[in-house]
């Protein structure tokens, strides 16, 4: 009988030993036992007498013990040297993963190159099919789990149809602004949300509305052509969009871009509810991973499905079919996306009867609650409860110029200058009114700021000097996590709410700062953080974020600092205007010379 110690591994040079401690392959004597190999040496025996095993405790010839080492406090024991092992193993196999999906990206990229010259779709369906076909094999032979080899499958395209990001050259962008007190004033940027939500009332019921200023950054701009797409009657220019009103929209037949944006995609679906028969809608690769079928928990309610038009891709394109009998109340699953609600309740008006919606959590009631301001505003009754939403039919009446409230996000920025380097800043518009933007205000008079809030602006003013600690509690929304960041840092000794936000521990890890965890609370120490590399921002308001912390940690180095001129345009030229504000006026269009003739020679 042979036994298999610990030691016996999967290794073919490696020969296994019996009981005796033999190997398999050692010379054996007539009785079939080991035959000992005349090359070894004799066995040395114990001289201290039979009945005493070897010395084990590595006494020396005079029974003395050796000195214990000294330990070393900053040693790394090992755990954490075994831990290091395994993560350079895994980083490795990491980076070589990526190295394969890079080139498999290039061939994809370069069949797509080669279809576009021919006017032909990016995608070959049969080459796609094949891939599948092939990927599918292959992960069933290695007992991988289906589900997930087929979202993995759908995020490999993914990478040929984004955008890419080149590897970073340069310098980057520093952040090093004069502490100097600011004195400035500007025109707010006003709620992107609520400008989409009160353009696409105004396209659905046909009314001839203005909407300015408008900041004309992506999602805006994507959501009027979207519009336009299914006969809205739109134009739009820097600083404004109008509906010329007239007609509504239509869409049988209609295949509309929605862009990148989810909540772009959810109103307009919402609004085809409404119209009988069948309507597509597609987008950029963002979205083609969106769980379009969770859709379908709510969708057959309101006599309507949608049917995702690439099998492989669960999000979009889809197809729409609707028309059916439409409920009275409909209760929204648990994990329903909270913008799809606000649409849902953007559009009820348009629904014969209107509708009741049920079932509303927490992050979907705050998203609600902005669109029953919007149809407040439109004339249209809503009535928002503790977890449900009422919505009446009826025709929306609007103001030729409706009164756009500003973006407490990126406006809060704006409003925190004064406690970063003091001075005074005049943000010209209304300052909406629900919690979040209630809990902004209480927190920067917290801090010792002075906030005058009037009908078309808000001022802000540091009067007296910023407290030895502060609370700072508006990490609790993730899109002020940002400004909350900079201001603990600004104070130093805070106590930063918010502690699951990754992002927030990266920065301060990059700075260097000094904190402790405890439980959902960073705890901020006095400190000097500074700043070395430079830093691939996530967000484009987490670039300003930083733009702010710059103030107290000098030198930041961002690479993707072009990001948020695509939300927000102003920023930069603002920013490198201060303490004064006084940006450079925008480039004029050069005017086209109508008098001008082509006169053919002959």
């Amino acid at each position: 009988m042979i036994k298999i110690r610990k030691d016996d591994g999967p290794f073919e040079d490696r020969p296994r030993k019996d009981a005796e401690g033999a190997s398999d392959n050692s010379p054996r004597n007539d009785r079939g036992r080991p035959q000992r190999d005349e090359r070894r040496p004799p066995r040395k025996f114990d001289k201290r007498g039979p009945g005493r095993g070897p010395r084990r405790d590595n006494r020396d010839f005079f029974g003395r013990k050796p000195e214990a080492p000294i330990p070393d406090d900053d040693a790394p024991s090992k755990a954490e040297v075994v831990t290091g092992h395994r993560c350079n193993d895994i980083a490795e196999i990491d980076d070589q993963i990526l190295g394969l999906l890079e080139k498999r990206t290039f061939l994809i990229r370069k069949e797509g190159a080669w279809r576009k010259s021919r006017q032909k779709s990016l995608v070959d369906p049969k080459l796609e099919k094949l891939l599948r076909a092939a990927f599918d094999r292959s992960a069933g032979r290695l007992g991988l789990d289906a589900k997930l080899t087929k979202q993995l499958f759908t995020l490999l395209n993914q990478f040929s149809l984004a955008d890419v990001r080149k590897a970073f050259e340069g310098e980057g962008y520093k952040l090093a602004p004069r502490v100097e007190p600011v004195s400035a004033g500007l025109n707010g940027p006003r709620s992107f949300r609520f400008t989409r939500m009160m353009l696409a009332m105004a396209a659905s019921a046909g009314a001839s509305v203005t909407l300015s200023p408008v900041t004309m950054n992506a999602p805006n701009k994507d959501l009027a052509k979207a519009l336009k797409q299914v006969g809205a009657p739109i134009h739009w220019d820097d600083d404004f969009i109008r509906n010329d009103g007239g007609r509504t929209l239509e869409f049988e037949g209609k295949m509309a871009f929605v862009g990148e944006d989810s909540f772009n995609f959810y109103m307009l679906l919402c609004l085809a509810l409404g119209h009988a028969g069948r309507c597509k809608f597609t987008g950029k690769p963002s979205l083609q991973l969106l769980d379009a079928s969770a859709l379908n928990k709510v969708l057959p309610s309101l006599g309507a499905r949608v049917v995702p038009m690439n099998p492989n891709n669960p999000g979009l394109p889809i197809r729409l079919e609707c028309g059916g009998a439409m409920d009275e109340a409909v209760t929204l699953p648990g994990g329903i996306d909270p913008d799809f609600a606000a649409a849902l309740t953007l559009a009820a008006w348009s629904f014969p009867g209107g509708l009741t919606i049920k079932g509303l959590t927490s992050t979907a009631r705050e998203r609600v609650a902005e669109a029953v301001t919007v149809l407040e505003a439109c004339g249209i009754k809503a009535e928002l409860g503790k977890d449900s939403v009422s919505v009446s039919d009826g025709v929306p009446i609007m103001e030729p110029q409706p009164q756009l409230p500003l973006s407490v996000r990126l406006n809060a920025m704006l409003l925190a200058l004064p406690a970063l380097c003091g001075g005074r800043i005049n943000v010209e518009g209304s300052w909406p009114r629900n919690e979040r933007a209630d809990r902004v205000l209480e927190q920067l008079k917290g801090l010792g700021l002075r906030i005058d809030v009037a009908t078309e602006n808000v001022v802000a003013s540091l009067e007296g000097e910023l407290p030895a600690s502060a609370d700072i509690s508006l990490g609790a929304y993730p899109d002020l996590m940002p400004l909350a960041l900079a201001l603990a840092l600004k104070v130093g000794d805070a106590r930063l709410s918010g502690a699951n936000n990754d992002v927030a521990v990266e920065l301060l890890d990059r700075m260097g700062a000094s904190y402790e965890i405890d439980g959902d609370v960073i705890e901020l120490k006095p400190g000097k953080p500074g700043w070395e590399g430079t830093w691939f921002s996530p967000d484009p308001v987490w670039s300003m974020g930083c733009a702010l912390a710059a103030f107290t940690v000098p030198g930041i180095v961002l690479e993707n600092h072009g990001e948020v001129t695509a939300t927000w345009p102003e920023f930069w030229n603002f920013y490198n205007s201060l303490p004064t504000g006084k940006m450079k006026p925008k480039p004029e269009r050069e005017k086209k010379d109508d008098t001008r003739r082509r006169i053919k020679i002959r």
